[in-house]
């Protein structure tokens, strides 16, 4: 049995050798950005705004944010948008239409239209403030969600990727795998880490090898 991501497909085991490869490769992403191991820091040192030790996290998974982006990421009043969005709130329980997922559009909004700050530098902060809500959206993330460019689309396209039976009984797989990796493999920090990252990673790596 395969999990579907997107238009992909892709077995647990291979999942867990290129999931591998990510962490090997990726480790200053995985402690600085991810906050593993024990995914510490959720949310921020600030949940209900952005702080420039979030944006320096977001760096480090290279959002390339331009100098101009900086103040105006500072000043975006977005505090009643998190509010509504509780830190914890999970991607699996936002159906589109449902006030959850309404509320994530709001948020998403409130970072929206500020020229140069485009959708992948958005979804690397979004993730990083709700990191069980917002996938990470890149170039490679796209041309796996090749229906589905970004947005409320991108978001309902993840959910329901998420919610799929097939999928959800191979993710919870993947994490038992995960976390009996040995402890000097670098993938074990990826068994603390959210199921929508792990399909991230995924997805980014599945747009990639095409």
């Amino acid at each position: 049995m395969a999990m579907n991501i997107g238009t992909r497909k892709i077995v647990v085991d291979e999942a867990i050798a290129q999931l591998r490869i990510y962490a090997e490769s990726n480790g200053a992403v995985l402690q600085y950005y991810d906050g593993l191991p024990g995914f510490t820091n959720v949310g921020g040192s600030d949940p209900s705004r952005v702080t420039l030790e979030d944006l320096a996290r977001t760096m480090v998974i290279g959002s390339d944010l331009r100098a101009l982006d900086i103040p105006w990421l500072l000043e975006v009043d977005a505090e009643k948008e998190f509010a509504a969005v509780p830190v914890d709130a999970r991607l699996e329980d936002a159906a589109p239409g449902s006030a959850l997922f309404e509320a994530a559009m709001e948020l998403d909004e409130k970072f929206s239209g500020h020229r140069g700050f485009g959708q992948a530098k958005k979804s690397k902060l979004l993730h990083l403030k709700r990191p069980f809500l917002f996938p990470v959206s890149d170039s490679f993330i796209r041309m796996t969600y090749t229906n589905a460019s970004a947005g409320a689309e991108l978001l309902g396209a993840v959910h329901a990727d998420l919610v799929n039976p097939a999928n959800v009984r191979d993710f919870k797989l993947l994490q038992v795998r995960l976390n009996a990796e040995p402890p000097t493999s670098a993938a074990r920090l990826l068994g603390d880490a959210p199921t929508l990252r792990l399909l991230d990673i995924l997805a980014s790596l599945l747009g990639e090898a095409k």
